[in-house]
């Protein structure tokens, strides 16, 4: 049986995201703005665990609460679209964190982090 990060059953897009992972992460806390609606003024800030081209490792905040759920990140004047691809089993050691993979892949908000953390490796 596949296991989400938290250890629990997964799901099929929990699963999904997991093993079809594609991009190398780096382990970087960036700082972003999360917005539940996309035209909204309001937002909650949230920080990374992890960032790639094509997705994210993120702190959860509230009003995240769905697998499939579409949120849009920003990071300085660039944002993005995502969808929530996975939640943290309450209790687990991914408790209170989401996964989110972009839905435009040529839009990457944190492109210069990733650029410089490459760079350094």
């Amino acid at each position: 049986m596949e296991r989400n990060p938290s250890g629990a059953a997964a799901t099929p897009s929990v699963t999904a995201s997991r093993v079809e992972r594609r991009e190398k992460r780096i382990h970087v806390a960036v700082p972003v703005k999360l917005f539940l609606e996309q035209d909204s003024p309001n937002y909650q800030l949230c920080c990374t665990y992890e960032i790639s081209m094509v997705g994210a490792r993120l702190v959860a905040v509230s009003g995240v609460n769905k697998v499939g759920q579409m949120v849009w990140l920003q990071r300085h004047n660039r944002r993005a679209r995502y969808k929530v691809v996975w939640i943290g089993e309450p209790g687990s050691e991914h408790a209170q964190q989401i996964g989110v993979e972009t839905q435009e892949p040529t839009n990457v908000i944190w492109e210069s982090e990733l650029r410089m953390r490459m760079s350094q490796a």
